[in-house]
């Protein structure tokens, strides 16, 4: 029985995954900037025993190029067939994108994943170093979408430029009414990216379909989803899910349709 690691590189966070079966057995997370080929080796030990190593391939998403140099390495080194996802890849789904080579391999990823979840059309939410949110029609076509800073990101870049903010950690706000400074961000950053999501979700529903459901994925997926007033689904692993689809249909088993 083969079985593959499912890799997603992000800006801030490295997901690895064992996909066996047909289902996600196991994930690791672990820093972008930590990622050297000690790392990577100690990963792949803690997640596949040799037993299962001759059959091993590797299914891989990454936005940081010399991370994803890394594991191209390790999988060379040691024989691993890898199929690296760019966001020009054949897909399960009809890539609409304007420039497919400037697609995040991520986005393509978590769309695919949505719509193996939840069908098309639909919307992806990606909450993240950036809060991407993307369309699928029902026809089943990558639309594009909307890209923002992300939750953390915006609370760094206010500290960095206004000399009197201070740096505060990403939590949910006690109020929406911010009565100190520290609260002020955190109810700015977190209530306004719920509010971002609700905006985006409201005007792509006019182009996708009024009842295309909600997929949230990412770091603050679960930080934000509460604070959200439309029905959504909170789905960690989405990218994973999107990775293994498109590996399986690159295996001629999921047809596009």
């Amino acid at each position: 029985m083969s079985t593959l690691l499912l890799v997603d590189i992000g800006n801030t966070a490295a997901k690895v995954g064992v996909w066996e079966r047909s289902k996600l057995r196991e994930v690791q997370i672990l820093p972008t900037q930590e990622i050297t080929r000690a790392a990577v080796a100690g990963v792949v030990s803690r997640l596949v025993d040799r037993a299962r190593r001759r059959g091993l391939e590797v299914a891989l998403s990454a936005v940081s190029p010399q991370a994803e140099a890394v594991w191209l390495e390790w999988c060379q080194h040691h024989g691993v067939p890898c199929l690296t996802v760019r966001g020009d890849s054949p897909a399960p789904l009809v890539n609409r994108y304007a420039n497919q080579r400037q697609l995040g391999p991520d986005r393509l990823a978590t769309a695919v994943g949505a719509v193996q979840r939840l069908g098309a059309p639909v919307i992806a939410a990606s909450l993240g170093t950036a809060t991407v949110v993307d369309a699928v029609s029902g026809k089943r076509e990558f639309l594009g979408g909307a890209i923002a800073a992300g939750v953390e990101t915006g609370l760094r870049a206010l500290s960095q430029s206004a000399a009197k903010l201070l740096l505060v950690s990403a939590r949910s706000p006690s109020r929406v009414i911010g009565r100190t400074t520290r609260e002020g961000l955190r109810s700015g950053a977190v209530l306004g990216a719920a509010c971002l999501i609700e905006g985006l979700v409201q005007r792509m529903r006019l182009i996708v379909g009024e009842n295309a459901p909600v997929a949230l994925t990412g770091g603050h997926a679960e930080l934000v989803s509460p604070h959200l007033r439309l029905e959504h689904t909170v789905s960690p692993n989405l990218t994973l899910d999107g990775l293994a689809a498109i590996w399986e249909y690159h295996r001629g088993k999921v047809r596009c349709g």
